[in-house]
């Protein structure tokens, strides 16, 4: 116990935050201004979509209470554990004239340490839609959490730190499987920096990345020179670049006098040849059946029995990622067609005016292109200009449907102009182009 540290101080502490300690299903809760609240350096996922969240506010009203640990320091009384995207719509509408919304009713707690409250942000956000980023950040921080909170005899209700391995009880709290968990761990202790700041921007699928970290470091290091070129790396790229490079060890090892052979060019009296370099890898070597075939050569290109090894044990959740893969791909190739008719329509002796995309759901779409249309947008700052026109696309199942609308931008608030509003976020106002 820290010196100077009483149980009178936590009662008087825990008093004078109105908190109820006794485990029960009701909890006290209490009405406290925004302004008094501050963010929580423990809460790391991104924030996103704030003026829709203010909207549905607006309409019907906070649905769900803040959490709050009664922490009075310079940046203000109460430190959030979980609601800071509730927090910062609240303070956008409060921005924007609407008073009634500075105080929000909220739920007080106490975690004993850092890592308890850690722990309870992350179960607080179990459910919530996350990137990648924030997967791989969430299953670091809880593991680091538990671990220590096990070496330290601690307990937590519902699971057993004690007993069988740690990967269980975040696959539980996290409500993943622990393939997943094992996938996550696997990425964040192997893949490389380069890589892992892809993954952060979002232009790395996650399964892409986990065969990735199936690689060496030099191996991730020369697959980073294909991203380059094409500026994009999928699941199956990568699952065939190392099937290639089993490939041809396979073809150095099976060939050697260790496996009861000689090498190649000292074989006679059969059909082999040295393939070319510029000659077909056998079918062999990629075969479910290569272990056990009496008939593999080494350049077989035809073979009525052949099953793809890649292919036969792949996993359900590759298989969905290819078919993601897919997806962005197609959802690519349309949008530069329609860049490029849009470029097409335009004469020759007339600049293109630059126009920015914005992807949004049919709902949304609907919203801003209605009779009743919302006029401003909360979204992150791509360089948007009062004059611009963004172009609204709509995306139904992670893929582009085709329908479109040209909006202009008639006002612009960023997190310079409006204290509301994170860094690198904005809000414009939507005019008919």
């Amino acid at each position: 116990m820290a010196a100077g540290f009483s149980v009178k101080d936590a009662l008087n502490k825990n008093s004078k935050a109105g908190i109820d300690e006794s485990p029960r299903a009701r909890f006290r809760t209490k009405d406290i201004s925004i302004f008094k609240m501050y963010r929580n350096d423990m809460n790391f996922y991104s924030v996103a979509d704030i003026e829709e969240l203010a909207g549905d506010i607006l309409l019907s009203g906070l649905k769900q209470n803040l959490e709050l640990v009664y922490a009075p320091c310079e940046k203000g009384e109460y430190r959030i554990v979980a609601g800071e995207r509730r927090w910062e719509a609240l303070k956008y509408l409060v921005s924007k004239g609407y008073k009634d919304f500075e105080l929000a009713t909220s739920k007080l707690t106490t975690p004993q340490d850092d890592d308890e409250e850690q722990v309870e942000i992350i179960i607080a956000n179990s459910y919530r839609s996350k990137t990648i980023s924030d997967m791989i950040e969430e299953e670091t921080r809880l593991k680091a959490s538990l671990e220590r909170m096990k070496a330290a005899g601690k307990k937590i209700k519902g699971y057993d730190l004690q007993s069988g391995r740690l990967r269980d009880v975040i696959s539980s709290m996290l409500h993943v499987s622990k393939t997943k968990i094992a996938q996550i761990e696997a990425i964040n202790n192997n893949l490389i920096p380069e890589w892992k700041e892809e993954l952060k921007k979002e232009r790395l699928t996650f399964s892409a990345a986990y065969e990735l970290s199936g690689m060496t470091e030099d191996e991730q290091r020369e697959t980073l020179g294909k991203f380059s070129e094409t500026g994009e790396l999928t699941h199956k790229e990568v699952k065939d670049m190392k099937e290639a490079k089993a490939a041809g060890q396979q073809v150095s090892e099976s060939d050697t006098e260790e496996n009861g052979m000689n090498p190649p060019e000292a074989r006679a009296g059969d059909d082999y040849e040295t393939p070319h370099p510029e000659g077909i890898t056998s079918l062999c070597y990629s075969c479910t059946e290569y272990e056990t075939c009496n008939v593999k050569t080494g350049t077989c290109t035809s073979c009525d029995q052949y099953k793809n090894r890649a292919e036969a044990y792949k996993t359900d959740e590759q298989r969905y990622s290819e078919e993601q893969d897919a997806i962005d791909r197609e959802t690519k190739k349309k949008l530069r067609e329609m860049e490029q008719e849009e470029k097409m329509q335009k004469l020759p002796s007339t600049a293109p005016e630059e126009i920015k995309t914005i992807r949004v759901s049919q709902d949304k779409f609907e919203e801003y292109t209605g009779e009743y249309r919302k006029p401003y947008m909360i979204t992150k700052d791509d360089g948007f200009k009062v004059g611009n026109v963004v172009k609204l696309v709509v995306f139904v199942a992670g893929k582009a449907t085709g329908e479109t609308a040209d909006m202009r931008i008639t006002c612009k608030d960023d997190d310079i102009t409006c204290s509301g509003l994170s860094d690198g976020w904005c809000v414009i106002g939507l005019g008919v182009a």
